[in-house]
């Protein structure tokens, strides 16, 4: 029992110790600043740019990049690009002469090749079969005012216009324009702005009198033997005066007898 009770204030001291050391620990926990440890962040998600809208091209546009593309259409498709985009609007037809076309042409002439591109558009929409169902001599309004494309050949095979063929049909067509690439630059001199070939013309009359007949031909005789009324009226009046000077004269011989 002696030694029971002996070990009871050791064991109150080391609860007490214990017990201390706890309040002391949960003292400091308290007062000491809490290190809170943060999460990571994550990372930055990196969005793409949006891809650029694809440029939408003009008529123009358009239209040279099927000429380039066909590959012997340089020449038509370098003056278009030398001039205005106006050239090529809604509602026509382009005829453009492959490069061998322009083979003999200045070149380097911007008016004349500017005369020559606007009589190569035709002021309508035409596919090519549009065209290979016009008639022969159908005439085809340009934009140069007052000069028409002809309609020259309607032989299945052998369509032509202003006797140039269609060497590339419906080189470009969207219903807006069209292109029909050719073979020649279409010649309006030969055929006088759309009406007839001066050739097929009939020769003129000439309103020159015809010569007179010479002397001594039986036109002549004729006309010198036939007497006019005037003639016939001057005859008369000479006669009648010499029947009067012949009278007066015979009146003074006898009065002097």
């Amino acid at each position: 029992m002696a030694a029971k009770f002996s070990r009871t204030p050791v064991r109150t001291f080391f609860t007490a110790c214990l017990t201390l050391s706890l309040c002391i620990s949960l003292v400091v926990a308290y007062e000491s600043p809490v290190l809170v440890v943060a999460a990571p962040s994550p990372a930055p998600v990196t969005v793409p740019a949006p891809a650029p809208a694809p440029k939408v091209l003009t008529l123009h546009e358009k239209v040279v990049n099927a000429l380039r593309a066909a590959g012997h259409y340089g020449a038509i498709s370098g003056l278009l690009d030398s001039l205005s985009d106006d050239i090529i609007k809604p509602g026509i037809t382009l005829f453009a002469p492959e490069d061998a076309a322009f083979n003999g042409m200045p070149m380097n002439s911007s008016s004349l090749l500017t005369t020559t591109l606007n009589y190569h558009i035709a002021s309508k929409v035409y596919t090519y079969q549009e065209l290979q169902n016009l008639p022969l001599n159908t005439t085809i309004p340009t934009a140069a005012p007052g000069v028409n494309i002809v309609v020259t050949s309607v032989v299945k095979g052998g369509f032509k216009l202003d006797n140039a063929g269609i060497a590339n049909p419906d080189l470009y067509s969207d219903g807006q324009v069209a292109v029909q690439g050719i073979n020649a630059v279409f010649d309006t001199a030969k055929y006088n702005k759309g009406v007839v070939a001066p050739e097929a013309a009939p020769a003129p009359v000439s309103a020159v009198s015809p010569p007179a007949p010479a002397v001594g031909t039986p036109e002549a005789a004729a006309t010198t033997s036939s007497p006019t009324k005037n003639d016939a009226t001057h005859i008369a009046a000479a006669s009648t005066i010499t029947a009067v000077l012949i009278v007066s004269t015979a009146s003074l011989v006898m009065a002097i007898l």
